[in-house]
């Protein structure tokens, strides 16, 4: 019984993570402007304090977003590890055990 990991797919999750934050960054600032246009085209009191109150509700969920993306990302890299190592830190430990107790049953003969 073995358990395999493909590092390349690893790596491109993490890859694609890393293109779907500054895909996410840019599309806050996209939204930020639209809504400076939207709000500057209601140069009124009540456009005014559109202004004040829209925005965060329109650019918290993107923020949230990136903050989940960031996380997703941050795992990734730690299960990967860096600098070359063979795996991340995260699951070092548990590969270890898993590939001892697996030795130990293949040589376990049964009587």
């Amino acid at each position: 019984m073995a358990v395999y990991l493909n590092d390349q797919a690893f790596k491109t999750a993490a890859n694609d993570m890393r293109n779907l934050k500054l895909r996410n960054e840019s599309l806050r600032v996209k939204l930020q402007g639209m809504y400076k246009d939207l709000t500057t085209a209601l140069d009124t009191p009540a456009g005014h304090a559109l202004e004040l109150t829209g925005q965060d509700v329109l650019l918290e969920p993107i923020d949230n977003m990136s903050k989940v993306i960031g996380l997703a990302s941050n795992i990734l890299n730690t299960i990967i590890g860096s600098g070359g190592e063979a795996r991340g830190i995260f699951y070092d430990k548990l590969f270890t055990e898993y590939e001892e107790l697996d030795s130990i049953l293949k040589n376990k003969t049964t009587k």
